[in-house]
């Protein structure tokens, strides 16, 4: 594995998948599921067969938000995590806040990543130690270092609670910060961080294929990411990073 020929592919496969989602995004969206606070449709499950078929010309086994786990990803062999489509409710709204993510992880560590905003035609690239890129052109963090001068990128995952003692400490996390951002896709807003649009993101509870390229990218650019395993499900991650370390200390 040299990194490039494996950002190349998930290139591909984030470009393939991101031209057939933005036709997808004009037509009538077929609804599978909408139970509580989740929606799926037919074109979460359209993108990600069109990824998965491009990664077969890899040796990696995959981790992929629609159909689970494909091989043991317990070892310390690297594996693709795949989101074909997150934002998947802005997409059903027809809101251009979506986009398609794949990351390469190797011990939980993701090493690569790839972003592609296919309604912007913004793809995000990177590879940890080596650099990241906004369509071919260098992309850096921002040198903001303080939270009362930060723009914070946050959403409320899933499983969010909505109890009293998870919106007070929410509250207790967002106040410090100049602005705060819901974009509703972890993923594009960890690609804002890693470009220098926002300067912080956090999110509890939040699935690790949502974040995976976009912590990625953080890191390449230059930035500061910390997850660490949550108690809630197997694949359930908390996520801080920052354009500097600094910003979340205490």
């Amino acid at each position: 594995m040299n990194g490039r020929d494996e950002l190349d592919l998930a290139t591909r496969a984030a470009r393939q998948a991101g031209a057939m989602l933005r036709e997808a995004m004009r037509r009538d969206k077929q609804v599978l599921s909408a139970t509580g606070r989740d929606i799926k449709l037919q074109a979460d499950r359209d993108a990600e067969a069109v990824i998965l078929d491009v990664l077969r010309d890899s040796q990696f086994n995959v981790l992929a938000e629609e159909s689970g786990e494909h091989g043991a990803l317990d070892g310390g062999a690297p594996f693709w995590i795949v989101d074909p489509l997150d934002g998947t409710m802005n997409f059903s709204r027809g809101i251009p806040l979506c986009c398609v993510s794949i990351a390469l992880s190797r011990i939980g560590e993701p090493i690569l990543g790839v972003i592609y905003d296919f309604n912007m035609d913004e793809l995000y690239t990177g590879i940890v130690g080596e650099g990241a890129w906004l369509n071919g052109e260098a992309m850096a963090v921002s040198g903001i270092d303080d939270a009362s001068k930060a723009v914070l990128a946050t959403g409320f995952p899933v499983n969010f609670a909505y109890d009293e003692a998870g919106l007070q400490a929410y509250l207790a996390m967002v106040t410090r910060f100049k602005k705060v951002r819901k974009f509703g896709t972890a993923a594009l807003s960890l690609a804002y961080v890693a470009c220098g649009r926002a300067d912080a993101y956090a999110e509890d509870d939040i699935m690790f294929w949502d974040v995976a390229a976009g912590v990625a990218l953080v890191k390449a650019a230059g930035g500061y990411a910390r997850v660490a395993p949550s108690p809630t499900l197997k694949w359930a991650r908390r996520v801080r990073c920052a354009s500097r370390e600094r910003i979340w200390e205490p």
